[in-house]
């Protein structure tokens, strides 16, 4: 029994490091980790171990180049005036961005709805980071969502091609995930509650 429980935790690990790798990927400032909310990473990698979230990895072949590319410079700078990207800054994450648009050209063109969004196939794609809690919130809140796609930051081993994955949800997921809003919710509600009425004190008009 010892033994099946550690070998459980070993795979539950390794499940939260792979998210770490995937949602988290992009370093540099206001960087985050996936274990900053271990109550949401302990449910996803559930979620997944137990195959009510689907998550498949695709590799693709990154181009470098892909600045000279006029169709793919005029997609990202459509986009860029609705959302918070740059243009023209000469950094890494633009080629990213890009390369990711490219992968999606044949879902037709996306609008910025949060993220960028397919309608017509339900498709949402994060190009940076995610944490789990907010995955939950997307799919619990966007019911026309059906799958979400996250472009890492594309760091690899020489010769090794880059990826990207997605997250599908099945009903079972879906219901985990919004019970689990709930109890937060629920949670922060009675902690204000406590505040208010034992930290914060009754103010009358006159008391200024």
């Amino acid at each position: 029994m010892e033994k099946k429980t550690g070998q459980k935790y070993e795979v539950m690990k390794q499940v939260m490091d792979a998210l770490e790798e995937i949602l988290c990927s992009y370093q540099g400032r206001g960087h985050q980790s996936v274990y900053m909310d271990l109550d949401a990473l302990t449910l996803l990698a559930n979620l997944i171990m137990y195959g009510q979230m689907k998550v498949e990895k695709y590799q693709y072949e990154y181009d470098s180049d892909i600045c000279m590319d006029e169709e793919a410079v005029k997609r990202y700078r459509e986009l860029a005036v609705q959302t918070r990207w740059r243009v023209g800054q000469g950094t890494q994450i633009e080629p990213i961005r890009m390369n990711a648009l490219k992968q999606f050209a044949v879902m037709g063109a996306p609008v910025y709805d949060g993220h960028i969004f397919y309608a017509d196939t339900g498709c949402m794609l994060v190009c940076g980071e995610i944490l789990p809690f907010q995955i939950f919130q997307l799919f619990s809140n966007r019911p026309e969502v059906k799958k979400l796609y996250i472009f890492p930051y594309p760091l690899r081993e020489e010769k090794e091609k880059p990826a990207y994955f997605s997250f599908e949800p099945a009903e079972p997921a879906q219901e985990e995930m919004k019970k689990y809003l709930q109890e937060k919710w629920e949670k922060v509600y009675q902690a204000a509650e406590s505040i208010s009425r034992n930290v914060i004190p009754d103010v009358k008009g006159n008391d200024f």
